[in-house]
């Protein structure tokens, strides 16, 4: 669907493909543990390695962080960036264990938490939203 668009201003279907696989690659290359560090300028535009292990880090200074994609810009602009420390690397997962081994749960058992957190009685219709969009370690005040 991102692609779509593209299409609709008249890129030709293989060069759409091309930039869909490039960006595939791209995916896969941020995923290694093998790069450390690339050059200034690099990391200073892109989304590299190092950035992304950020953004799958569970320690309590990543969570939330590094959201680029493909350009850490807009992080750095809207304050969501922070560098990989090399005292404190990130620990992989999530701050709430599910304890269960069924796929569906392990897919929709956020969700599912975000749903009752917003259901949950006290509090306006605003309140119960800012579930929506608050850090994962925010709650509302339940008198």
């Amino acid at each position: 669907m991102f692609y779509l668009p593209l299409a609709f201003i008249g890129f030709n279907p293989v060069w759409i493909g091309i930039a869909y696989a490039l960006s595939l690659v791209y995916r896969f290359f941020i995923h290694t543990t093998l790069v450390s560090q690339l050059p200034r300028w690099v990391e200073a535009v892109f989304s590299t390695p190092s950035h992304h292990r950020v953004h799958h880090g569970r320690n309590p200074g990543y969570i939330d962080r590094n959201y680029g994609g493909t350009l850490i810009v807009c992080d750095r602009l809207f304050g969501t960036f922070v560098a990989e420390d090399e005292q404190a690397p990130p620990e992989y997962g999530i701050t709430r264990p599910v304890h269960s081994n069924n796929l569906l749960v392990l897919w929709t058992h956020e969700y599912m938490d975000l749903f009752r957190a917003i259901a949950r009685p006290g509090g306006g219709l605003l309140s119960r939203l800012k579930h929506l969009w608050k850090p994962p370690e925010w709650d509302r005040d339940v008198e």
